[in-house]
C-alpha cells in the first residue's frame, strides 16, 4: 500500500536558511523577510499546493567564535538579522487558511508560564493548526544575552526540558476543564470558577503557583515537534514527540533512524506509530538531468564558505577551520548542538567540512527530470519507512513554485500525497484522530512527576 506523505517547508525569519550567501541570488527574494506580504504570499502559494505545514526554525543567537562575531557574519547576514517567526503566524493562517505552522521556542530561556500562554493564544487563533518545535538552546552568546549565571551543559538541558514540559502540560491541559467556559450573557458567567484549577508546581528548576490564564485552544497543548540526534535528544523525543526530524544522510542510516525512534517510543509506553517521522528534501527538477544539475551548481557558486564555516560554529559552538583536516570528526565533541556533529560521525574533517560549505543543512538533494525526483522520492520511503519531508529552497519562491508545479502532482498521482489535501487540526492531521492528546498519550507523560528541590 502506497503511503501518504506530510510535506512541510522549512524556512526561517532571516535572509539566509542554510546556504550561507544565497540570499544574493538574482532570484532569491528573502531579503523581503522584514515584509509581510512576503510570508503570506508564501503562506498562500503553499496553501494552494498541497504544502501541509510550515516550519520556522529560529535560535536567538548568532555566530562567535572565539569571543568576537566575524565580520562575516554581517556581512553575509548569518543568523544575524533575523526576526522572531512566531508573530507571523496569525497573518499568514489568516493568509492560508488551511496550512499548518511549527515555531521553535526554547526550554532554556523562554518562562513556561508564557510559552503556554502564546501557544494557547496561537492554537485559538490558527483554529488549531500550531506546532511546538521543543528546542533546548545550546548557544553559550545566549546565555549571556539572557544574562544567564551558568552554560548549562547537554543533558541537563533535557532534564530542564521534560520538567518545563511536564508543567506545561499542567497549564495546557490541567488548569480548564473543557465545560468551564459558559459564556452565557443572559446568566452573567462567562466560565463556571468551580471547573478552573490551580496549577501547584515546586520542581527541581521549576515554581509556578497560579491559573492558566488562557482558554484551552482547540488542540489544548500544541503538537509537539522535536530534533534531537544525541542520545538525550532521541529518548527526549520518543517520550513526548509527536513529530521527529531525523537526519537524512543516506537510506540506511535513516532507515535505522526511523527503526530506533518507534522502538524508543514503544519503550516509552507509547506506540510506535504516535511519532511522525521527517527528514529534509531539496529537489532541483529540469527538462532532463544535466540541466538540473546545472541549475544547482549555479545556486551553490553563491554560498560563502567563510560563512558556511561560522554558521556551523554558531550550532555546534565548532570552529571547523581550528581542527585538523586529516583528523576523524567521529573524535569532535561539543556541548553545544549535537544533531550536525552527529551527522558526520565516520567522516573525516576534511569531507564533513566540504559537505557543510556545500550542503549546510540540507540532507536529501534530489536533482533530475520530474519523474526521476519522485522515483527516487518513493524509494526512499519504501527503504526507510519514512512518513513525510521537510522541503528545503534554494530560492524563495521559485524552488517552491517549481516543486509544486513539476513533483507535487506525480506524487498525488503515485497516491504519495492526497488528491484532496488535509484539513482540520494539526493533531487531527497527524493522528488521524481528535484534536486532543489521545489518552494514552497524557497518562504517559503525567505520570513523570516533578522532583523536588
Amino acid at each position: 500500500m502506497t503511503k501518504e506523505l506530510f510535506l512541510g517547508a522549512f524556512e526561517i525569519n532571516g535572509v539566509n536558511l542554510t546556504s550561507q550567501g544565497l540570499w544574493a541570488h538574482p532570484d532569491n527574494t528573502t531579503w523581503r523577510y522584514k515584509e509581510l506580504e512576503h510570508w503570506t504570499d508564501l503562506a498562500r502559494m503553499l496553501d494552494d499546493g498541497g504544502f501541509d505545514f510550515m516550519f520556522l526554525a529560529d535560535s536567538y543567537g548568532y555566530p562567535v567564535i572565539d569571543g568576537v562575531v566575524p565580520d562575516v557574519a554581517f556581512e553575509q547576514g548569518v543568523e544575524i538579522p533575523k526576526n522572531d517567526p512566531m508573530l507571523l503566524v496569525p497573518a499568514m493562517a489568516a493568509a492560508a487558511p488551511r496550512l499548518c505552522f511549527g515555531v521553535t521556542s526554547s526550554t532554556s530561556f523562554e518562562p513556561p508560564f508564557a510559552n503556554a500562554r502564546r501557544f494557547a493564544t496561537l492554537d485559538h487563533l490558527t483554529r488549531g493548526r500550531i506546532a511546538w518545535n521543543v528546542v533546548t538552546t545550546s548557544s553559550a552568546v545566549v546565555t549571556e544575552l539572557f544574562g544567564k549565571d551558568r552554560y548549562v551543559p547537554h543533558d541537563e538541558r533535557y532534564a530542564i526540558a521534560q520538567e518545563y514540559l511536564e508543567l506545561s502540560y499542567a497549564l495546557l491541559e490541567g488548569s480548564w476543564e473543557d465545560d468551564a467556559v459558559l459564556a452565557d450573557k443572559g446568566a452573567r458567567r462567562y466560565a463556571d470558577a468551580s471547573k478552573v484549577h490551580k496549577v501547584v508546581h515546586h520542581g527541581r528548576y521549576f515554581d509556578v503557583e497560579g491559573y492558566a490564564n488562557t482558554e484551552p485552544g482547540p488542540q489544548r497543548t500544541p503538537v509537539l515537534f522535536q530534533a534531537g540526534a544525541s542520545s538525550s535528544g532521541r529518548a527526549f523525543a520518543a517520550g513526548n514527540a509527536e513529530l521527529v526530524f531525523l537526519q537524512g544522510k543516506d537510506a540506511p542510516s535513516l532507515a535505522a533512524q526511523v527503526t530506533d525512534i518507534r522502538t524508543r517510543a514503544e519503550q516509552a509506553g507509547r506506540a510506535g506509530t504516535d511519532i511522525r517521522t521527517v527528514s529534509g528534501l531539496s529537489v532541483i527538477t529540469a527538462p532532463s538531468t544535466a540541466q538540473a544539475e546545472d541549475q544547482l551548481e549555479e545556486y551553490l557558486s553563491y554560498v560563502d564558505p567563510d560563512a558556511a564555516r561560522v554558521y556551523y560554529a554558531s550550532m555546534t559552538g565548532i570552529d571547523l577551520a581550528a581542527l585538523d583536516p586529516e583528523g576523524s570528526f567521529s573524535d569532535v565533541t561539543t556541548e553545544g548542538g549535537r544533531t550536525q556533529v552527529e551527522r558526520y560521525k565516520g567522516t573525516s574533517v576534511r569531507e564533513a567540512t566540504a559537505d557543510f560549505i556545500r550542503n549546510g543543512m540540507r540532507e536529501f538533494v534530489l536533482t533530475g527530470t520530474p519523474t526521476e525526483v519522485v522515483d527516487r522520492i518513493e524509494a526512499l520511503v519504501t527503504d526507510t519507512d519514512l512518513d513525510g519531508f521537510n522541503y528545503t529552497p534554494y530560492v524563495t519562491p521559485g524552488s517552491y513554485r517549481s516543486f509544486i508545479a513539476d513533483v507535487v502532482p506525480e506524487l498525488r498521482r503515485r497516491g504519495m500525497l492526497p488528491e484532496t489535501p488535509r484539513t482540520g487540526t494539526f493533531r487531527e492531521r497527524l493522528s488521524g484522530r481528535g484534536p486532543h492528546l489521545p489518552a494514552s498519550h497524557r497518562a504517559a507523560r503525567f505520570r513523570h512527576q516533578p522532583t523536588t528541590a
